[in-house]
């Protein structure tokens, strides 16, 4: 769509219901990719989800991002694995082996729960992207209890996240303002209700987020802001690595795997 001339009004709705249909809809690769790690880990569906454990005992859940998969988390694994700390990893549903075709935080969250539950016990929790919004409204909404949290790379405003897309793929104002206003009315409540902040003291557990300075697709100011809404949550800023390469530098890996199992 281009911004340089006006949307005809009967074509606004339209156009926005398109909008909301294909922003929910993650793109599925045609052949799913799994952790090298947990190519022989125990497999369970639950719920629709495909998840994975490694080990037994207390683990670390890994939470993978928008259109991403659990082979991002493959440093990681193998830094748990040397300590020997079990793991459960899993696809989120709409992505790789999971059951469904569309995803939102909801339904993220519930899968998250769904697993930690099932394939627990879980100790802590790691997640990239919009695997952090999993963890977190598992958490807050669904019950799931996580001593510790790592978020790497988080969106955390829904608003930023929305103007960001409506900028990257030229959405006409009047289009992404009018699904903006279907969504939220279908809701029944804001989408600032997604934003991390608005968590606040319910999130109690001690929570490292790790974001680099020119991460296009996360704002690093946002995260700045949610950081003191959580009581027991501290900052680890970095630059160079953007929004994915964070979650597999070195540096990244040995902060978070200390943190997440001191």
């Amino acid at each position: 769509m281009s911004t340089d001339a006006p949307v005809p009004t009967d074509t606004i709705a339209a156009a926005a219901e398109e909008l909301i249909a294909v922003i929910g809809r993650p793109r599925r690769r045609k052949v799913p990719r799994v952790a090298q790690a947990l190519a022989e880990a125990e497999h369970r569906m639950i719920d629709g989800v495909s998840a994975w454990r490694l080990g037994q005992g207390p683990a670390v859940l890994l939470v993978h991002g928008w259109e991403d998969d659990t082979s991002l988390f493959g440093p990681i694994i193998d830094a748990l694995q040397q300590r020997l700390c079990p793991i459960v990893a899993l696809d989120l549903p709409a992505h790789g082996y999971s059951e469904g075709d569309v995803l939102d935080i909801e339904t993220a969250a519930r899968g998250v729960a769904a697993v930690a539950r099932a394939f627990g016990p879980v100790k802590a929790a790691i997640g990239h992207s919009f695997g952090c919004k999993a963890i977190a409204f598992a958490a807050a909404w669904e019950g799931a209890a996580f001593e510790r949290v790592a978020m790497i790379g988080s969106p955390t405003s829904q608003r930023t996240q929305w103007s960001r897309i409506v900028h990257r793929y030229g959405i006409p104002p009047e289009v992404a303002d009018h699904a903006l206003a279907l969504r939220e009315q279908r809701l029944g409540f804001s989408i600032d209700r997604y934003d991390l902040a608005s968590l606040g003291e319910a999130m109690t557990m001690p929570a490292l987020f790790v974001h680099s300075a020119d991460d296009d697709a996360c704002a690093v100011e946002d995260v700045q802001a949610v950081v003191p809404h959580w009581p027991k949550a501290r900052l680890m800023l970095t630059d160079g690595l953007g929004h994915r390469l964070v979650a597999q530098d070195p540096d990244t890996v040995a902060a978070v795997v200390t943190f997440i199992d001191p």
